[in-house]
């Protein structure tokens, strides 16, 4: 099953707010939430809490997938409306986040959506002004929220370098940021290897091996069931067509990158309408998947 909407995914996990933007809740004994937004989705994800855990104080943890403006944007807001609320990641996201450049990349892209979206926050501060890590995930650990809810940290570089996922073995479920693509409206998967080709394979290939019934993309869908089961090793097929796809344009343009760039924003953006994100962070990302296939990353 393509499930396109926010709700209840299966007993104790939701999806909240905006498919298009979820963050995941997990009610366990220590509820926690898993991803994190854009700023502005801040309010909308507490009211979500509010209903589903009846008092929002009751989240104890975000467990966030890599440190990207739209999976991190809202920890700031959260930890400020929620005290002692604590925020889990990488290593290697805990020093990006304390990085200035770091931190106004995120706070410039998260203001275009903030501009399109005032209704949702209002006059609140949902600013992101720095975000402090409590924990350190390291690959391979284990995490037991209590009353059943356990999930194994998974490292998944290849998007960006700092990113892991996240299985809960008991419900075969897997939350994987965009270490596995995202599709469109189309449901055409589109591969995100922004800083390692080579690693995103292997990264991919590891998630492939996963016994999954549920998994919790990045952006616009939950599969359950047979499509789960499918969509890892499909996402596999998309990763090898999209970078021998790369090569070629780059052969036809004698290595020029940005010609690729276009051609591709034309072909896949602008004259299919089908991928669900602005421009600016869709040029951003495209040109470094180029680049990765272009430098053999």
């Amino acid at each position: 099953m393509i499930i396109e909407k926010a709700g209840r995914i299966t007993e104790g996990l939701h999806a909240l707010a905006d498919i298009d933007l979820p963050a995941w809740l997990v009610e366990a004994e220590t509820p926690a939430l898993f991803d994190a937004g854009i700023t502005f989705m801040g309010p909308s994800y507490l009211e979500d809490i509010r209903q589903i855990l009846g008092d929002v104080n009751r989240l104890r943890w975000v467990f966030i997938t890599h440190a990207h403006f739209d999976h991190s944007g809202t920890a700031p807001y959260l930890k400020r409306r929620i005290p002692g609320l604590k925020v889990a990641a990488s290593r290697l996201a805990s020093e990006i986040f304390k990085k200035p450049n770091a931190v106004n990349l995120i706070q410039s892209l998260s203001r275009d959506y903030e501009e399109q979206h005032k209704a949702l926050f209002g006059s609140e501060d949902i600013r992101f002004d720095s975000l402090e890590v409590d924990r350190i995930l390291e690959d391979g650990e284990t995490v037991d929220l209590g009353g059943g809810w356990t999930f194994r940290v998974i490292a998944t570089p290849g998007h960006t370098r700092d990113g892991v996922s996240f299985y809960f073995p008991g419900l075969k479920a897997l939350i994987c940021g965009e270490a596995a693509g995202v599709p469109d409206r189309n449901f055409r998967i589109h591969p995100e290897f922004l800083a390692s080709y080579r690693d995103y394979v292997s990264s991919l290939e590891k998630l492939a091996a996963l016994d999954v019934e549920i998994i919790m993309l990045s952006h616009h869908y939950v599969l359950t069931g047979a499509d789960a089961r499918s969509y890892l090793e499909k996402s596999l097929e998309s990763t090898f067509a999209f970078s021998d796809r790369i090569r070629r344009y780059l052969a036809e343009a004698d290595g020029n990158r940005e010609s690729v760039v276009k051609r591709i924003l034309k072909e896949d953006y602008q004259d299919t309408g089908a991928i669900q994100q602005a421009e600016r962070p869709y040029l951003i990302n495209l040109s470094a998947k180029v680049k990765a296939v272009a430098e053999n990353k």
